[in-house]
């Protein structure tokens, strides 16, 4: 026959089955919390992956050349990108030493840009950087290079030298024809990158006027009826008239007219 339990053993058997239930609970609730946490881990991991893919970017940089004239089409760049084996998105920005010249955006990893025509004649640190989609805290990948503008009238001087001799011929625009004043200096300065008008009445108005003493070679010397290329000091160079041929000449016209094009 069994025993009538009193009511304090009662109470107390209560308590221990109370305290190993909640012991069982805890113990098979553990394992849920780490499986979920885990789970969590596992799906941020990827999304913090994705967005830092600078680090193995590589960057392409071709140029079309690496001399231009002032005043002329600028180098061509085309750039590429890949990053993590595939076509990167962003941005490129092009820099020359510390000023930003332009930015474009990627389309299917590529993009091209070109220098503007009136960078300062002088060899220019052309920098290349990569800015890829979204916030990375990775250094952008970069490129660098030199680049030499020409000063345009430098260039002027120069090809004008090449037609000493050419014979002179009313109307003449080119070296196949021959030659008149403004038709001379109309087809040396588009030679070098900058169209003038054919006649010089009109190539009197395509610049600013400027004092004899701040001329430099390859400014444009104006007299009613007459334009010639200044060569510095008293020398010029121009196709003075019907019977006779380009050539270099000291400065005969009475306080001419000096035009910075």
């Amino acid at each position: 026959m069994l025993k009538a339990l009193s009511p304090a053993r009662n109470r107390r058997s209560i308590s221990l089955a109370a305290v190993a239930a909640l012991g069982a609970s805890l113990f098979l609730a553990a394992p849920t919390a780490s499986a979920s946490t885990g789970a969590a881990a596992s799906t941020a991991a990827p999304t913090a992956a994705a967005q830092a893919p600078t680090s193995g970017s590589k960057l392409v940089v071709r140029t079309s050349k690496r001399t231009y004239v002032q005043g002329k089409k600028g180098t061509r760049i085309v750039v590429k990108v890949r990053a993590g084996g595939r076509a990167a998105t962003g941005k490129v920005r092009v820099y020359a030493g510390k000023k930003s010249l332009k930015t474009k955006t990627l389309r299917n990893g590529k993009t091209a840009i070109r220098l503007p025509k009136n960078l300062k004649a002088k060899r220019h640190t052309i920098t290349v950087r990569y800015f890829p989609r979204g916030a990375v805290k990775a250094a952008p990948a970069t490129k660098k290079f030199q680049v030499r503008v020409k000063d345009r009238r430098a260039t002027v001087v120069r090809i004008a030298k090449k037609f000493v001799g050419s014979k002179y011929r009313i109307g003449g625009s080119s070296p196949r024809t021959g030659f008149d004043c403004s038709g001379f200096t109309s087809y040396v300065y588009g030679k070098a990158g900058k169209r003038l008008p054919k006649s010089s009445s009109a190539q009197r108005h395509v610049g600013k006027v400027i004092s004899r003493s701040k001329a430099k070679p390859g400014d444009l010397i104006w007299s009613p009826g007459h334009v010639a290329i200044y060569l510095g000091g008293n020398k010029q160079i121009d196709s003075p008239r019907p019977g006779k041929s380009i050539k270099v000449r000291s400065i005969w016209q009475h306080n001419p007219t000096f035009i910075r094009v």
